[in-house]
C-alpha cells in the first residue's frame, strides 16, 4: 500500500512538472511578455542565426526608417482592441499599395525597415500594421495567424477607404506570412489583387512540432497537445486553427510563395507543401544563401524582381470590391 501511494505521489509530481512545463513554453511561445531564456536553450534553437553583419545594417536601416516621413494610424477592433500601423505615402504613387504583416515579436518597423524605403521610391503606399501582442498595438499574446487575419480586414478595410483606386497587395513574414495566407480564400469578398507569403509555415501545429523535434529531440506528444490545451484555455484558439495551408486550398487569390534556401526555423519544404496544395494562379522562388525572414535582406535585387514581376502579372482588380462586408469580418 506505501508503495502505491509513493508511486501515486510520483506521477502526480511528474504531471505537475509536465503541466508547468507546457505552460512556461506556451508563455514563450505565445505571451507579450516572457521569462528570458538560459544561453544554452537560445543555442538549440533552430534559425537562431543571424547573417554577418545584419545587427548593424539593421540598426542603419532603421534610423534611414525613422527618417522618412510617415503618418501613424490607431483603431479599435469591434472587441476593444488597440491597434497601430504606420502609414507611407510615395511623392509619386504608382497606383498600388502593399499591405505588410510582420513576424511573431516583430513590428513593421523591425521587419520591413530594408524593404520599405525601397518600394516606398518606387511608387508603392505602404501600410505597415503592428499585430496584437506586438509592437505598439495592444494586446496579451499572438494568435499566429488567427486573430492576425481578422484584424488585416480591418486594415483592408482602411486601405480601399483611403486609396479607392489602388491595387492592393498583401505581403507577409513568417507569422505575417501565414496571417496573409489565412485570407487567400476569400477573394470573392476582399479588393485583393494578389498574396505574397515569405516564410510561411503549413501550420503553427506543425510548426511547434518542428521545433521540438529539431530544436530538442524531444516527440510532439504529449508536449504539444498539453500546450495546445493551455493555450485553449488562456487565449481562446488552437494552435491548429492557425493553419494557412487549410486555406491555400481553397484559394482564389493569386499567391507568390517566396523562402529562403538555408531556412532551418520554419523549413523550406512547408512551401512546397503550401505551393502544391494551393489552387489558385501560384508561383514561387526559394532565395539562395537565405536564412529565416532574410530574404530581402540577402538579396533584395531578386527578391524586388520576383515581387514586381508578380505584382505585374497579377494587377487584375475589380472595381466592384469597394468594401469588405460585415459579415467577413464577423
Amino acid at each position: 500500500m506505501t508503495l502505491v501511494l509513493i508511486l501515486i505521489a510520483i506521477l502526480l509530481v511528474l504531471g505537475l512538472l509536465l503541466f508547468l512545463l507546457c505552460a512556461f513554453i506556451v508563455n514563450q511561445l505565445v505571451m507579450r511578455e516572457t521569462l528570458p531564456l538560459p544561453k544554452f536553450i537560445e543555442k538549440l534553437l533552430t534559425g537562431a542565426g543571424n547573417p554577418d553583419h545584419y545587427q548593424t545594417d539593421r540598426e542603419k536601416a532603421e534610423k534611414n526608417f525613422d527618417s522618412i516621413s510617415s503618418e501613424t494610424i490607431e483603431m479599435k477592433t469591434r472587441d476593444g482592441e488597440f491597434l497601430s500601423a504606420i502609414l507611407f505615402k510615395p511623392i509619386l504613387p504608382n497606383g498600388k499599395t502593399i499591405i505588410a504583416c510582420h513576424g511573431a515579436r516583430s513590428s513593421g518597423r523591425g521587419e520591413f525597415c530594408f524593404f520599405a524605403p525601397d518600394f516606398l521610391d518606387k511608387g508603392y503606399t505602404i501600410l505597415m500594421p503592428d499585430h496584437r501582442g506586438c509592437g505598439q498595438s495592444g494586446g496579451d499574446h499572438m494568435g499566429y495567424g488567427t486573430h492576425e487575419s481578422r484584424d488585416l480586414m480591418l486594415w483592408i478595410q482602411f486601405a480601399r477607404k483611403n486609396f479607392p483606386y489602388d491595387t492592393i497587395y498583401l505581403l507577409g513574414v513568417s507569422m505575417g506570412a501565414a496571417t496573409v495566407l489565412m485570407l487567400s480564400d476569400k477573394g470573392d469578398v476582399l479588393p485583393i489583387a494578389g498574396i505574397i507569403a515569405d516564410c510561411s509555415y503549413t501550420s503553427a501545429w506543425d510548426e511547434f512540432a518542428y521545433q521540438l523535434k529539431a530544436s530538442f529531440h524531444l516527440p510532439p506528444f504529449p508536449l504539444l497537445p498539453l500546450c495546445d490545451l493551455i493555450n485553449r484555455r488562456k487565449n481562446g484558439y488552437s494552435f491548429k486553427e492557425a493553419s494557412p495551408i487549410s486555406h491555400v486550398r481553397h484559394a482564389n487569390i493569386p499567391i507568390l510563395f517566396l523562402h529562403g534556401e538555408r531556412d532551418d526555423f520554419v523549413p523550406v519544404y512547408m512551401q512546397e507543401l503550401l505551393f502544391d496544395a494551393c489552387a489558385s494562379e501560384k508561383y514561387r522562388l526559394t532565395i539562395p544563401e537565405a536564412v529565416h525572414a532574410r530574404s530581402y535582406y540577402t538579396n533584395p535585387e531578386l527578391y524586388t524582381k520576383a515581387v514586381e514581376a508578380f505584382i505585374r502579372q497579377t494587377t487584375r482588380f475589380s472595381t466592384e470590391k469597394k468594401n469588405i462586408s460585415e459579415e467577413v469580418y464577423d
